[in-house]
């Protein structure tokens, strides 16, 4: 009988108390932009380190066609803005010359760059972007962080090398197993991780490790050709994130291991992890109707609401929430959520 009571009476208390809140789901808004000429478009997010965002990119860029032909164009002028706080801030890019866009932004450890093209490169003094000379050929990858800032450059005559910042001027790092790398993150000046491929022809996804001595390659198991790593985000030293075009992936320490993505998805071509540690994905561009962003959350995929029209391609956490660039119907938009 004892039990029984104690069994209605533990009923009755449970039936008392509030029913749990469900989890909200993810959703990014959008978030209005500071003027920019017409044509714009943003191909970078990353956060400031100080709970904003820095987003880089291109206006005023236009195309006058004769038929086939584009015998007047202009390919712009290069973007770069800060949130602070509720507004956007534009600083001087001093050194720069001629047209083009902003493609890359890091930031990290109190360090912020931007790479764009004709070779430009700059690094933040806290009023302006001070141009820098970069390694001699076109910058496909730069990482700023507690470990250093890092280059991956391209020319003719030597190829894909890695490059590190090494007082005024840059030295070559060997990043073994890893022919091609397509990004280099730190946890700290002793932890970090370089991802790419492997044998340039059949394109097989590749990881290295930073120990604060060297580097050393990390064997990967299930590799699959053409899928390699473009992402890499370290959380702990057990707890990496990845993605290669096809595939999440996880590092627990010892080993990594593959995640599907949601089916019809699509390539991934941008990786973030929020302050719960959740893993969040953007697809790349493609036809209407587009591919929301997805976050991987308890074991299983999550689709993150999106305003109509929009697309997310860029993905950055910040304290507190996410911010996301891309588009929204023809013009450039940028986005924030939670």
């Amino acid at each position: 009988m004892k039990r029984a009571i104690a069994a209605v009476t533990a009923a009755a208390v449970l039936a008392s108390l509030p029913a749990p809140a469900l989890a909200a789901a993810p959703e990014l808004r959008t978030v209005a932009l500071p003027f920019l000429w017409p044509t714009a478009r943003l191909n970078d997010v990353t956060a400031d380190g100080a709970g904003g965002v820095w987003v880089g990119g291109v206006q005023g860029r236009y195309c006058i066609r004769w038929g086939d032909l584009c015998p007047v164009y202009n390919d712009g002028n290069p973007v770069v803005r800060r949130r602070v706080g509720s507004s956007w801030k534009e600083y001087p890019i001093n050194g720069w010359t001629g047209q083009g866009e902003i493609t890359r932004i890091a930031s990290g450890a109190g360090e912020t760059w931007i790479a764009g093209s004709n070779s430009y490169m700059a690094r933040f003094d806290g009023s302006a972007f001070q141009k820098v000379t970069g390694p001699t050929g076109s910058v496909s990858v730069l990482a700023t962080g507690p470990a250093g800032t890092f280059v991956n450059a391209w020319d003719l005559e030597s190829g894909e090398r890695v490059f590190k910042r090494t007082g005024d001027g840059w030295t070559v790092v060997d990043v073994p197993g890893v022919d091609y790398v397509a990004d280099l993150q730190a946890l700290t000046a002793t932890d970090a991780w370089a991802v790419g491929y492997e044998n340039g022809i059949q394109q097989k996804p590749a990881a290295a490790h930073f120990d604060g001595t060297a580097w050393k390659n990390v064997p990967l198991s299930a590799v699959s050709e053409n899928d390699w790593f473009r992402k890499v985000v370290p959380v702990a030293p057990n707890d990496v994130w990845g993605i290669t075009a096809q595939r999440l992936a996880h590092w627990n320490g010892t080993a990594w291991t593959w995640i599907a993505p949601p089916e019809g998805l699509g390539d991934l071509v941008d990786l973030t992890v929020d302050a719960s540690g959740t893993p969040w994905v953007a697809p790349a561009e493609s036809a209407p109707p587009a591919k929301p962003p997805y976050r991987y959350s308890g074991g299983k995929w999550e689709q993150v609401t999106i305003p109509s029209g929009a697309m997310v391609n860029g993905l950055a956490a910040v304290p507190g929430g996410i911010w996301g660039v891309g588009t929204q119907g023809d013009g450039p938009a940028a986005f924030n959520g939670s």
